[in-house]
């Protein structure tokens, strides 16, 4: 009887151990290399949930790229589409992992303080990115002011474990707004100015990066003061600038194209030629290169006939189904998510917004339409007697953002945003997307569905 009191005794000690192949936080964020680690996990999880569906849906929407499915611009979606599931679920597990160094890092790390800063920094960054995501895809009315409509669960906890006692429901858009600038304001304290090696440069969050962020998320909540503040510091930013050619910002990939550094004019993108693993998870899962997903034969027609954009990138003239923007024949293109070009159109938005006409908004929207042009073919300048209202002014901006940013998932947003339909056949009540059954099952319908669906 003794020995089986100290058999148990024993057991008992071991239940209270972690398994030896579990690494628990306390582990992980202890030392420098583990924190690099969980961060690195954070970036992957991120990178999951920005790219293929996720980045394409945008395009497909709007006819700036055309496949085989229409559910997109039909709104032909319900609560169990796969699509909805996996953009809801990787980023919130994106935020998941962030919250964990958030919270948990200042309380375990044995580190460089300022390190453990800026680690915080970049997880906040990455937070306020995936939030951002979820608010574009699911909120009720977030793209179009209606700051009371639900959006997401504002999620800032780490997880100790799940019962179930932890599910919230979905807070208002203007709530979700107001903690992405936040986080996007906390992060920019502690984030560095600049990293030395161009991969970090623009793979990593940087002041500029967060402040670019900023920059659109204010443009979609309207607060044009605010991205004229942000775009101000990202634009004079020495480490980041426009290129003579769009060319040189996607460069056309081989299929031997590996390391392929990024240009200047990205302020943050994922650095997937750089990823030498060989499973499924190092694809950006945008398979332009391949023809399935082909720019739409009306959105290339509104190009002006000698607009670069149009003649000799965008479409490649050996295949006309396949564009140059994204080119690896792996699918393994570094993955753009914000350039110098879109900060340029966000101010040049709002200023004209906010002052009307001004030499400043027409000169960031010469800045950006004449850098499409070869030298020898460029247009006039437009100058201010051209546009008889900020309204003319701020429509052609829009046009501008359409093709400059085309096929790198903007334009579904930027439509709703300004008031326009991204489809003919797309009813308002489907601009967000369904809320996955599967969170309104396992919350026991704390959770609320969008309407229409």
């Amino acid at each position: 009887m003794i020995a089986g009191m100290m058999l148990l005794s024993a057991c008992g000690k071991q239940i209270d151990l972690a398994p030896e192949s579990i690494i628990t936080e306390k582990d992980a964020l202890t030392h420098q290399k583990g924190a690099e680690k969980l961060l690195a996990g954070v970036y992957l999880s991120f990178f999951d949930a920005s790219k293929g569906d996720a980045y394409a849906i945008p395009d497909l929407t709007t006819g700036v790229l055309s496949s085989f499915s229409p559910d997109y611009a039909t709104g032909n979606l319900d609560s169990r589409n796969a699509a909805a599931l996996n953009i809801w679920s990787n980023n919130f597990k994106a935020i998941g992992l962030a919250n964990v160094i958030i919270n948990k890092l200042p309380e375990h790390a044995t580190f460089d303080v300022a390190l453990q800063k800026q680690y915080v920094a970049e997880a906040k960054f990455i937070r306020a990115f995936s939030f951002f995501n979820l608010l574009k895809y699911f909120g009720d009315g977030a793209l179009q002011n209606k700051m009371e409509g639900l959006c997401v669960p504002l999620r800032l906890d780490a997880f100790d474990g799940y019962d179930g006692s932890q599910n919230i429901p979905r807070s208002i858009n203007s709530a979700v707004y107001v903690q992405i600038i936040k986080d996007l304001d906390d992060a920019i304290i502690d984030l560095k100015s600049e990293f030395e090696a161009n991969v970090d440069q623009h793979g990593r969050a940087t002041k500029s990066a967060a402040r670019a962020l900023a920059s659109r998320v204010s443009l979609y909540k309207k607060d044009y003061a605010k991205v004229i503040a942000y775009t101000n510091e990202v634009l004079t930013d020495q480490g980041y600038g426009l290129e003579t050619s769009i060319t040189s910002v996607f460069p056309v990939n081989t299929i031997t194209s590996v390391n392929v550094p990024f240009s200047k004019e990205i302020v943050f993108g994922f650095p997937v030629t750089w990823n030498q693993d060989v499973s499924q998870y190092k694809f950006h899962d945008l398979y332009y290169a391949y023809g399935i997903l082909t720019p739409g034969a009306t959105f290339l027609a509104s190009y002006n006939a000698a607009d670069v954009r149009r003649t000799g990138f965008y479409v490649n003239p050996q295949s006309p189904f396949s564009n140059l923007k994204f080119s690896h024949p792996n699918i393994v293109d570094n993955l753009m998510m914000i350039r110098i070009s879109e900060v340029m159109l966000n101010k040049a938005e709002a200023e004209a917004f906010q002052n009307g006409v001004t030499t400043t908004a027409v000169g960031l929207l010469n800045t950006v339409y004449r850098r499409a042009f070869a030298v020898g073919q460029k247009p006039a300048l437009y100058t201010i007697a051209d546009f008889i209202s900020k309204e003319k002014l701020i429509e052609r901006i829009l046009q501008e953002r359409l093709w400059e940013l085309a096929f790198e998932g903007h334009s579904r947003f930027d439509f709703i945003r300004s008031g326009l339909k991204p489809s003919p056949q797309l009813p308002e009540n489907k601009y967000a997307f369904p809320i996955p059954q599967r969170e309104i099952d396992i919350t026991n319908n704390l959770i609320k569905q969008n309407p229409g669906y």
